[in-house]
C-alpha cells in the first residue's frame, strides 16, 4: 500500500488573530501611544497614518520582533516633529515606546469556538499542528497562556513562515501535503506558503494589519474561504475525500 494511502490528514493553525485576538490590543496601544502625542501637541491622526506606514516598512528591518511596533511608534513622532521644526522630547519618546509595549503584556483573547473546532477536528482523527510567527518569548507566553497547547501534536514557533516550514511540519507527523491543510487569516503569512508547499487552504477573513491584509478578488486555487473558525471542522470533512481517518474518543 502506498504512504499516500497511510498518511493521515494534518491541520496546521496559526496563532494569532486565527485562533486568538491580537490585532485589537495593537490598536489600543497604538491609541494609547496616539493620546501622548497629542496630549504633547502633536496632530495624532497624522501621528497614526504615518506611524502605521513606518510600521509596514520596518518589517523589511526589523522583522517581527518585539522592537519593531515600539520603535515604529516613537519614529513616527521623531518624523512629524523634524517636518515642523521642533525638537522631540525624551519623556514624549518614552512615554509612546511604554505604551505600545505594553501590547506584549497583555493576554490575548481566544476566538470563540477555538476549542470546540480544534475538539471536532480531533474527533476527526486529525493530526494537528499550531505554527504561529513571531518574537519567541511573546509567542512561547501567548501559546502558553491559551490554554489550548495540549491540543496539538506539536507547537512550533518562527519568525517567518515558509513553504519549508509547513513542509516540514507536514511530514514530522507523517503526513503529505496532499492530505494536508492551513488555517489561518493571513494571506501573505498563512495560505501562500502552505500552497507553495502543496498543502490546500482555509482562509478566515479578520481584521489585520496593512503588512498582512488581502485585496479581495478571486481565492486562489486550492483556497476556500470559511466564515468562521467554527465552520473549519465541517469544510475540511466536506472536502476531504480520504476515509482513512480514525475516529477517537469524545472527551478531547
Amino acid at each position: 500500500m502506498s504512504r499516500s494511502a497511510n498518511a493521515p490528514t494534518v491541520v496546521v493553525f496559526d496563532g494569532d488573530d486565527t485562533l486568538w485576538t491580537t490585532e485589537p490590543l495593537y490598536d489600543e496601544a497604538r491609541q494609547r501611544a496616539r493620546r501622548e502625542v497629542a496630549a504633547a501637541g502633536v496632530d495624532g491622526a497624522e501621528w497614526e497614518r504615518l506611524e502605521r506606514a513606518t510600521d509596514v516598512k520596518n518589517v523589511t528591518v526589523m522583522g517581527f520582533s518585539v522592537e519593531r511596533f515600539p520603535t515604529s511608534c516613537v519614529q513616527a513622532y521623531e518624523a512629524i516633529c523634524a517636518a515642523s521644526d521642533r525638537p522631540p522630547r525624551d519623556d514624549v519618546r518614552e512615554r509612546v515606546r511604554n505604551a505600545a509595549l505594553a501590547v506584549f503584556t497583555s493576554d490575548p483573547p481566544l476566538i470563540p469556538g477555538a476549542m470546540a473546532a480544534l475538539g471536532a477536528l480531533r474527533r476527526q482523527g486529525v493530526q494537528l499542528a499550531l505554527l504561529t510567527k513571531g518574537d519567541f518569548a511573546v509567542q512561547q507566553m501567548r501559546v502558553a497562556h491559551s490554554g489550548i497547547a495540549d491540543r496539538f501534536e506539536t507547537v512550533r514557533i518562527v519568525m517567518d513562515k515558509t513553504p519549508a516550514a509547513f513542509g516540514e511540519l507536514v511530514e514530522g507527523l507523517g503526513g503529505i501535503p496532499a492530505h494536508s491543510w492551513s488555517v489561518g487569516n493571513s494571506m501573505r503569512s498563512d495560505i501562500l506558503p502552505a500552497l507553495a508547499a502543496g498543502l490546500r487552504a482555509i482562509w478566515i477573513e479578520a481584521h489585520v494589519w496593512e503588512h498582512e491584509r488581502f485585496a479581495h478578488g478571486a481565492l486562489p486555487a486550492g483556497v476556500i474561504e470559511a466564515r468562521t473558525l467554527q465552520d473549519v471542522p465541517d469544510v475540511i470533512c466536506a472536502h476531504d475525500t480520504s476515509h482513512r481517518r480514525r475516529r477517537v474518543p469524545a472527551a478531547f
